[in-house]
């Protein structure tokens, strides 16, 4: 770890040589975390409280659910304690609750793509995105982190309320999650009131702080009734990844092998490929045929043209729920559209 670190501190020195940064971090461990906003910042791995348990904040000061339909580019703060808020919904609409990442907000990159997305839909949908940007503000990762567990379960709250209301039923609540914002998921299914979150997706699901937890602590398959895992940067920080290699879902899917994205550089420390994960999706909800992916043992088989690909699936929104299982792999377009499956 000592000569990682002082790989990191030389990184600070040049950043702030540039005048882009300038943040004491020689005593902290700390990696370069890229956001959906295209850019990259510090994220400072340990010392920070817990912004919920050791403060005197509650969890709803600092979340706010913002929600969209189809082709609206203003959203309207709802809250699972107002009286009159929920009119705007479409009564039984597929209803998503999407969680940016670290550094993030939900006006960012991942918001703007799937509003996008979404907005080619012909069906209405409830779109109502998780603004918990400022716990997820950088360079306080492990505060960050820390705070996945309480806005899950807030999400949850809201997730109950909305059933309550007679607005959705769970069986028509969606999850997107991207790097923190996926796990999230656990803590949303393990507090509903009644059933699990029916479709999960998970975007290239933060390793940092969570590839030593337990499994009641992260995504898993047991988070939804569908667990669809996108990755795209995966790998430990020693291997320039930011995000889980082995499978965290019923179905996982590796584009061009799940770390080296093309079209990517090998020295923005992960920015594109880890926003790749939502532009995927994002394409795929448009087109659900863009991600034609074969189910082998390894990217080598599959890359070697050793795996046979007798069962193919398409990664993205409309995976098939009933018949898709393991782990899919597949290549894409180094520049949009991505998919080289038909238009």
């Amino acid at each position: 770890m000592a000569s990682l670190q002082f790989a990191f501190v030389c990184l600070v020195a040049i950043c702030w040589i540039n005048g882009s940064i300038s943040i004491p971090l020689t005593d902290k461990e700390f990696f370069w975390y890229p956001t959906d906003k295209g850019t990259v910042v510090p994220a400072i791995l340990k010392g920070q409280p817990n912004p919920i348990a050791e403060t005197n904040r509650a969890v709803e000061d600092d979340v706010t659910f913002w929600h969209y339909l189809i082709g609206e580019s203003n959203g309207r703060v709802i809250t699972p304690t107002c009286d009159g808020c929920l009119t705007s919904l479409v009564k039984d609409a597929p209803t998503i609750f999407l969680a940016h990442g670290f550094g993030s907000d939900h006006v960012g990159g991942f918001g703007t793509s799937l509003r996008a997305g979404f907005g080619n839909r012909t069906q209405n949908v409830n779109m109502i995105f998780v603004d918990w940007s400022e716990l997820a503000s950088a360079p306080w990762y492990e505060a960050a982190a820390n705070s996945v567990k309480p806005v899950g379960e807030y999400i949850a709250t809201m997730i109950n309320f909305l059933i309550e209301q007679n607005i959705t039923t769970a069986e028509n609540i969606h999850f997107v999650g991207h790097s923190l914002g996926a796990h999230m998921a656990n803590f949303i299914s393990a507090n509903l009131n009644e059933g699990k979150l029916h479709h999960v997706v998970a975007l290239d699901p933060a390793l940092p702080l969570f590839g030593q937890k337990d499994d009641s602590e992260r995504i898993d398959p047991t988070d939804g009734n569908f667990v669809t895992v996108l990755h795209t940067a995966m790998g430990t920080l020693l291997d320039g990844g930011l995000s889980f290699t082995e499978p965290r879902g019923h179905v996982d899917f590796y584009p061009n092998s799940g770390n080296h994205q093309p079209g990517c550089s090998s020295i923005d420390f992960g920015v594109c490929n880890h926003r790749r994960s939502y532009f995927y999706l994002s394409e795929s909800i448009v087109n659900s045929r863009a991600f034609p992916s074969c189910k082998c043992d390894s990217w080598e088989e599959y890359d070697s043209g050793e795996c046979a690909c007798n069962t193919q699936t398409f990664m993205g929104w409309d995976t098939p729920e009933s018949s898709v299982k393991g782990s899919y792999y597949l290549r894409t377009n180094s520049e949009s559209p991505f998919g080289q499956g038909q238009v």
